[in-house]
């Protein structure tokens, strides 16, 4: 990986490698939904696919086709932490995509026939969610975890926010987002360092100057105390979904190595603790899993399962009750030897290709770290034994301020889980988030 500087102030990442006649590339403002707005949320989404609706002297139909007929891909990406263009296509388009990217880039048309349509079709977008009982529980877990975080806010918007969104504001947005100050490049596959130099000039070459926009506070002493329950009441379940946690520390930390050993260990395999008493033991749900979410700021803490409806209330108090052994005893030698070996045999595959290389660089260097940062966390483990585990997960983990949110129907699961998880039940509309 060659890490240089890229034109205009941007910073570039080059994977070179010749096995197939294809390139990637990327470019990432480094500020994402996370910004929006406070009552426009959604903003940050709607013009990033707004801006792909048509650039340059092509409107949406024409630069659809124009890529289809070049076997080119462009996406555009909107995260809580991003903004990412991507690029994919053969060696010999790469010139003739490069130029449309650019178009999307610096001249995106942002037309009132595609804004229009977009506000009609987000909502359904919404509604899809509402069906869907595992992306509702993320949803609400998301917004109920730490309320106020600049993490709770919904990256898609709401039917109140989405009304709120105009199309001025929505141009407004993108130009704020791509200045290149604020712009990470990526490029891997068929190119050399000269070539991706040309690349990124042409990219950026027609952006507007402009300061970087400012990055929302992440707070991580705001998170609520004491235990919560969330009750995300639909009818005719039978099944509930289960979130549970709290607000963690940042991916990066000085106890990341630490943490990502807990999080193994205790629910990211399938000799996982979680997973053996939640499934493998008493069958209650297929899958049982944690993860610290990987961010730019301190993010959630979550534990997840999906289990019969007449056992919510026991999986939710076995998995508290197993997060505070956890928390009390930390790890065992021998799980920490388990897991550091998984971790190890398993980051090959996160680097197998040389698109993946440079997407992990960006995303790093996006986070806050250096561009090897994830693939070199393999090495931190090494002297982690069980003392510093323990440490870490006192420091982190705080089973006695979980939130837990389940899907399901009220009436027939609240009491257990208020039993459980010692809160009372707030009980609020699978639809009225």
């Amino acid at each position: 990986m060659s890490t240089l500087p890229g034109p205009r102030g941007t910073r570039m990442f080059v994977e070179a490698s010749g096995d197939t006649p294809l390139v990637w590339f990327e470019v990432c403002a480094q500020s994402g939904a996370s910004s929006d707005p406070f009552g426009v949320e959604g903003l940050t989404r709607h013009a990033s696919m707004l801006a792909r609706r048509g650039a340059g002297d092509l409107d949406r139909a024409a630069l659809d086709e124009a890529l289809d007929g070049l076997g080119a891909v462009l996406d555009v990406a909107a995260g809580r932490d991003t903004v990412t263009l991507s690029g994919l296509c053969l060696t010999r388009n790469l010139d003739r995509v490069v130029d449309l990217a650019a178009d999307v880039l610096a001249a995106p048309r942002f037309e009132a026939l595609e804004h229009e349509r977009l506000l009609r079709e987000t909502p359904q977008v919404i509604d899809e969610i509402h069906d869907d009982d595992s992306s509702l529980a993320t949803r609400w877990f998301d917004r109920e975890c730490a309320p106020g975080h600049a993490y709770a806010r919904t990256s898609v918007g709401t039917t109140a926010s989405l009304a709120r969104i105009d199309r001025d504001a929505a141009a407004a947005t993108w130009r704020r987002l791509f200045v290149p100050r604020n712009v990470l490049i990526g490029v891997a596959g068929d190119v050399d360092e000269d070539r991706a130099a040309t690349i990124a000039q042409r990219l950026v070459e027609r952006l507007p100057d402009g300061p970087p926009p400012p990055l929302p506070a992440f707070d991580e002493g705001a998170a609520p105390r004491g235990r919560r329950l969330v009750v995300v009441d639909k009818a005719d379940r039978t099944q509930a979904q289960l979130r549970l946690g709290h607000l963690g520390p940042r991916w990066g930390g000085d106890d990341t190595p630490a943490m990502l050993l807990l999080e193994t260990a205790f629910g990211g395999m399938f000799s996982s603790r979680l997973m053996q008493e939640i499934r493998v033991k008493r069958g209650w749900s297929y899958g049982a899993g944690c993860s610290l979410r990987r961010s730019r700021g301190a993010h959630w803490f979550e534990m997840w399962m999906a289990t019969a409806i007449e056992v919510a209330g026991d999986a939710a108090a076995l998995t508290l009750q197993l997060y505070g052994d956890l928390v009390a005893r930390g790890l065992t030698a021998d799980e920490i030897d388990f897991a550091r070996s998984y971790l190890v045999g398993s980051m090959p595959f996160h680097l197998a290709t040389a698109r993946q290389r440079m997407q992990l660089a960006v995303r790093d260097v996006a986070f806050g770290l250096a561009p090897d940062y994830t693939a070199t966390l393999p090495d931190r483990l090494a002297d982690l034994g069980v003392d510093e585990v323990r440490a870490a997960a006192a420091r982190h983990l705080r089973p006695d301020d979980v939130v837990t949110v389940a899907v399901t129907t009220a009436a027939d699961a609240s009491d257990a889980l208020t039993q459980a998880t010692g809160a009372a039940a707030t009980i609020v509309a699978h639809d009225a988030y």
